[in-house]
Parts: structure tokens; sequence; C-alpha cells
């Protein structure tokens, strides 16, 4: 049961993270708004004085603090416990921010607790795929077209930038760190175009492609999620995010999985080894 409520758990932040980052960020003064009218006094000074003047940037942090606690939480070993402890303060920060409807936090918390009591070996991925085998060909074939085709997309649109702006008006930089689009279209082949690119060599070479590929597509789902916050929303951001979301997913599910580290670092494997036999009798 245990284990059941820690997928749900964890499946909920992930799923929290894309709404916010689909739903929020293009909507984020009106979203703070909201929170600052249910806002305790003090609370509502906070979001309307400090938050609301950078509000897609803090429904960014949102974003990728969400995701990384999912990803945390549908881990195993320590990472579990640090994600559900990080879960509870977050439902406790949220408290002030809420008003009455914090009282729905505080029962979360409740049914949370029980879970930091358990140990957990296996991961979500584990449970998906119990037995050990490499990926087939037609989820290898998957990753490697979506890893070229959002390279090649993001050379294109790098180089564009970097020429011309891509046609795009100066004023969307407004409020970003960026008066021209050289340094993001630069910034756009490096870090987006590059892994993807990589990642889709590696894949067809069999050398470490899951690692570069879960690697390649959450750079890309935090670069969509960083221009969402900072520059005007449209509608490809939506589709390119999923795309990074789908890329990390195929390549995390096929990541060789090893032995789970017990408290003192050894793997069970090590553990068991250490383990004098008992004399025959």
């Amino acid at each position: 049961m245990a284990q059941a409520y820690r997928i749900v758990w964890g499946v909920f932040f992930l799923a929290s993270a894309v709404f916010n980052a689909v739903v929020a960020i293009p909507a984020a003064r009106d979203v703070l708004r909201a929170f600052a009218d249910l806002s305790w006094p003090g609370a509502e000074f906070l979001v309307r004085e400090l938050m609301l003047p950078v509000a897609g940037s803090v429904i960014g942090v949102v974003v990728a603090f969400e995701a990384v606690v999912g990803a945390l939480i549908l881990s195993r070993g320590p990472k579990v416990r640090w994600g559900l402890w990080a879960s509870l303060a977050w439902l406790g920060a949220l408290i002030p921010f809420l008003g009455p409807y914090g009282l729905a936090n505080v029962v979360l918390v409740a049914t949370v607790l029980p879970l930091l009591r358990r140990r957990y070996d296996r991961s979500f991925r584990d449970v998906l795929l119990p037995r050990r085998r490499r990926p087939g060909r037609a989820v290898r074939a998957l990753a490697i077209a979506l890893c070229l085709f959002t390279g090649a997309s993001a050379i294109y649109g790098g180089v564009e930038l970097i020429r011309d702006g891509f046609g795009l008006p100066r004023s969307w930089l407004d409020g970003t760190w960026f008066r021209t689009w050289t340094i993001p279209g630069a910034l756009l082949i490096a870090f987006v175009a590059a892994p993807m690119v990589v990642a889709a060599g590696m894949l067809w070479r069999r050398v470490r492609g899951a690692e570069a590929a879960t690697v390649a597509g959450a750079l890309l789902a935090a670069w969509i999620i960083g221009q969402m916050a900072m520059v005007r929303y449209f509608v490809l951001q939506p589709a390119m995010l999923l795309v990074g979301l789908a890329v990390a997913g195929l390549g995390y599910l096929s990541l060789e999985r090893e032995p789970c580290p017990d408290r003192k670092g050894r793997s069970d494997l090590e553990a068991m080894a250490r383990v004098p036999a008992s004399a025959p009798s």
C-alpha cells in the first residue's frame, strides 16, 4: 500500500509540474493574483509586492521544483526520503497562500508522513519493468528519431535566431537578460541541439545512449519551461515540452537497473558477500 501511494504521490508532483508549465506559466500573473486573494495578510504582501513583478519566473521555479521532487520520490534508496521531506516542506509552505483550502494540505501531510517509515529499494521504473532487459528496437528507433528531429529543428532555429532573430520582435526580450536574439540562438544550439544530436549518436552506437537521452530530454524540458517563464507564450511550446519529456522518459525507462545501495553505500550484492557463511552442521 505504501509503495503504491508513494508512486501516486510522485506522479502527482510530475503531473503538477507539467500542468503548471503548460497552463499556469502563460497566465502567471492571473494565477498569482488568485493566490494573493486567498493568502493570509503577510503572505498576500509577499505575493503582490515580490512575486507578481516576476510572475513567470516564480511559476517556472515552482515547475522545476515539482519536477525534481517528483523524480526523487519515484527513484529509490535515500533519494526517496529526500523527495518526501521536500514534498512535506512544500505542503507546509503553501498553507499561508491557500486560505481556508490550506486545511487540505494539513490532511495531505498526515497521509504522507507514514511513508517516511518505509525503505524503498525499487524505483518506479523497476516496478514498471521488473526484468532487466534492453529496450526494444522500436523504442530505441523512436528515441533516435525524436532526438534527430529535435536536434535538427533546434539547429535551424538557433541559426535563424542568430542571423535575423527569426523575425521575432525584440520586445519579446523585455524583462529578460538579453537585448538581441543572438545569445538565445547560441544557447539553443549549445543546450538543446547539441545534446540531442549527441544522444542520437550514442543511442545508435549503443554507448550509454539511455543516459544521454535522459539528459537531453531534461535539458529540452528545462529550456521550454524557462522560455515560457521569460518570453512570450506560443502554441509550439507545450508540444516541444512534451517531446522533451518523451525523450527523457524513453531514456529513463531504458536505463540499466543496478543494485540498490544500502545505508552504508554498499550494493545489495556487496552486502550479501560480506555476510559470513554459516558453518555446515
